[in-house]
């Protein structure tokens, strides 16, 4: 029992004390200056073989071993591994994606987005955070328990870093392809994927606290396009009664200004309660009670988006397109584009039918782009999640940890669709600017909390690889 504890805390107390640094072409470099030269790669969804080629040359020169996943951009995935993946053990694996979305308007960027400009105490470019910056932190602590475990005999579990491709466009070459023809020899165990970092001003009776979620599910993307078709006269002149664009405004009026409504779930219900048990009066009393108090608290939970997207369905108008921009032509077609999120546990062809009958017009024709498979959340209960919250509480003592659904997907809800244990969280404090600049110009992030996520990882791999039940 002594040495159920005693390791994990030695192995955590010799990671900390190590100036950590990570091997490339016969130098030595620290996780930022690291995270610095991954950002200067682009990788745009669907052109990510470059980054790929110089992650895989970056785990070879450490010391794990690789297993290629497909090779080409859109399919460029890879595992690398403290064991062969052969050795067949069971598998914690760290899940990330090489590929970034575009930069948008470039002049908008205070540097260049793929500078990965070192400035102020933080590395500057796209994907600092989204994902190269957890990916790089994911991949230090991989390499810290290679180096750590090498000699290590009866190993209960191998380590793998696994970097996939076209998350951000959800294609079929990226994470799905790893499922679908890896998952046997990947045998994971559980996965550890892109989450939240802690965040202060969460709790509004106490500002000072951060606030740590672990994502033990998110809601499913359910993308829509929408096709109208009303031939009409061409000439802009006449307006006539019925056309396209017109009965399709109207049909997207009704559904995008239309009240979605609350869905209490367990998952979502434990969550107000965990919150509530952070402040106090009677938001405190509201939180922890939320049916009882739903007549007062749904208005104020609307009026935070962030927070209300938890308790419904949302639909979001993402584009509205006719087949003409010529100003005096009345076009015969107009298509809309709408991303969806279920929570897990809508029904499809219920969320459907509520759809088309918000819409109220039969004629146009709706299809599903691309949908996310169903899923049921995650154990907080298990060994894995205790073990990940015991390691961010063992970094940040002072700060909250509790279980959360996530409005937006990521790559393990492919995993976690086929019934393994997934948990998402990037284990740094990051304040609610930074969040903003995350999809958007500027992004950036600090240099100074990265040793402590890489901290956390390793607390979190030292107590599964050296506790015995």
């Amino acid at each position: 029992m002594i040495k159920a504890f005693i390791i994990p805390l030695l192995f955590s107390q010799l990671c900390l004390a190590q100036e950590f640094t990570i091997k490339l072409n016969r130098k030595e470099y620290k996780i930022h200056e690291i995270l610095s030269q991954y950002i200067q790669i682009e990788s745009i969804s669907g052109n990510e073989k470059n980054a790929g080629e110089w992650i895989k040359e970056l785990c070879l020169q450490n010391g794990l071993h690789v297993t290629q996943m497909g090779s080409e951009n859109g399919n460029f995935n890879l595992a690398a591994s403290i064991r062969p993946l052969d050795s067949g053990l069971p598998n914690i694996i760290f899940l990330n994606h090489i590929d970034v979305v575009p930069v948008g308007d470039s002049v908008q960027w205070q540097y260049k987005p793929f500078s990965g400009r070192i400035e102020a105490g933080e590395v500057w470019g796209r994907g600092a955070f989204d994902n190269k910056g957890a990916a790089i932190v994911q991949l230090a602590s991989v390499i810290q328990a290679g180096k750590t475990f090498k000699k290590s005999e009866n190993l209960p579990y191998n380590i793998t870093f696994l970097a996939v491709s076209c998350e951000e466009t959800q294609c079929s070459g990226g994470a799905k392809y790893v499922a679908d023809y890896y998952l046997k020899q990947l045998n994971p165990a559980v996965v550890i994927g892109e989450g939240p970092p802690g965040l202060k001003g969460i709790v509004d009776t106490d500002t000072s606290l951060s606030l740590f979620g672990i994502s033990i599910a998110h809601k499913r993307a359910f993308w829509l396009k929408l096709e109208l078709e009303v031939p009409t006269a061409g000439h802009g002149s006449t307006t006539p009664l019925s056309y396209s664009n017109r009965d399709m405004v109207i049909a997207l009026n009704n559904v995008v200004s239309h009240e979605q409504p609350v869905e209490f779930t367990p998952i979502n219900t434990h969550l107000l309660k965990d919150l509530g048990k952070l402040e106090k009066g009677i938001k405190a009393m509201a939180l922890k009670h939320p049916h009882a108090y739903q007549g007062a608290l749904v208005p104020k939970l609307r009026e935070h988006p962030e927070v209300f997207s938890l308790l419904s369905n949302t639909i979001t108008l993402t584009s509205i397109h006719s087949e003409t921009d010529i100003i005096n032509l009345i076009p015969g077609k107009t298509t809309a584009l709408l991303d969806c999120r279920l929570l897990p546990n809508t029904n499809r062809e219920d969320f459907l039918a509520y759809f088309k009958k918000q819409l109220n017009n039969d004629s146009i024709h709706v299809s599903v782009l691309y949908e996310m498979p169903p899923m049921h959340p995650s154990s907080d209960t298990t060994k894995f999640y205790k073990a990940m919250r015991d390691a961010i509480q063992y970094v940040y003592p002072e700060a909250a940890i509790i279980p959360i659904i996530m409005p937006n997907f990521n790559d393990v809800g492919v995993f976690r669709s086929k019934g393994i244990d997934c948990y998402s969280s990037f284990p740094i404090q990051l304040d609610l600017e930074h969040m903003k600049h995350i999809h958007n110009y500027n992004e950036s992030l600090p240099i100074a909390p990265l040793m402590n996520g890489k901290l956390t990882y390793d607390k979190f791999i030292g107590s599964l690889m050296l506790y015995k039940e």
